[in-house]
């Protein structure tokens, strides 16, 4: 399978032994997908995923909009803690991931530190043991206040891993996941951008809604009664309206502002 850089995290500890898992989130997690359908195959998440960029991609994407480092409007680490419902649990782990490499680029040790404990609170709502979470990110507790040791913990999740699939509910966690990676990378993007309306900036934003479509491809597959269909709609919406639209950063925030806590 396809290296997803981004992914590693959330995919190779949720699919690793379920037996060291927490099985009473992973019941409550198998619970609260239970209404979830999913009517596609492998080879359809193969394909999507192939388009999900990679870290150094991201990376770049943040240097090209020629932004300055503002932490102002970035998620608050601690509200990790108030995330119950595994659905909504699954986008915030998109989105704080997004968040973890905004702070990851701009090297900001202390940052990284808040946003990996914030994922690591996630990472247990969505079933994934301490055990699991430790062996993922090697020597952090150790050595947090070694700059490049740090570093390279935090690329070592943004870096691929391989993905194994089954069960509705990992669908349905991958496409929120996604879904909400999506919309906190393109919220820093439009939101800390220098220029304006600039051809250049619309042939970036071309690029980012190409991988929308694809997310959107995934969505298309899932259907449930709350809020995997609420969220797929509204991504679904962006993307008739297109990279063009002039609105695009206020209707992401109105869609963010439904997963902040």
């Amino acid at each position: 399978m396809k290296r997803i850089t981004i992914l590693l995290f959330l995919f190779f500890v949720i699919f690793c032994t379920l037996s060291c898992i927490n099985s009473e989130e992973y019941q409550k997690v198998k619970e609260e997908f239970r209404d979830v359908e999913y009517s596609g195959d492998i080879e359809n998440f193969d394909s999507i995923y192939s388009q999900i960029p990679d870290y150094s991609q991201i990376s770049a994407v943040i240097n090209k909009l020629h932004t300055e480092f503002n932490p102002e409007g970035l998620l608050n680490p601690g509200g990790a803690e108030k995330y119950f419902n595994s659905k909504e649990t699954a986008v915030a782990l998109g989105m704080y991931i997004a968040d973890l490499g905004y702070v990851r680029h701009f090297e900001r040790v202390q940052m990284c530190t808040d946003y990996l404990e914030a994922v690591r609170t996630l990472a247990g709502k969505l079933a994934i043991g301490e055990k699991e979470f430790n062996e993922t990110v090697p020597l952090i507790e150790s050595n947090l206040g070694d700059r490049e040791v740090l570093f390279g913990v935090v690329d070592s999740l943004l870096n691929a891993g391989n993905v194994l699939l089954a069960g509705n509910e990992k669908y349905g966690i991958s496409a929120l996941f996604l879904g909400g990676f999506w919309l906190e990378t393109t919220y820093i993007g439009l939101s800390s951008r220098e220029e304006t309306n600039s051809e250049f900036i619309q042939q970036i934003l071309q690029s980012h809604f190409e991988i929308l479509v694809q997310i959107n491809k995934l969505f298309d597959c899932l259907d449930d009664e709350a809020q995997l269909k609420d969220f797929k709609t509204a991504l679904s919406g962006l993307e008739k309206k297109g990279a063009g639209n002039e609105e695009l950063l206020k209707d992401v925030v109105v869609i963010r502002n439904k997963f902040l806590k």
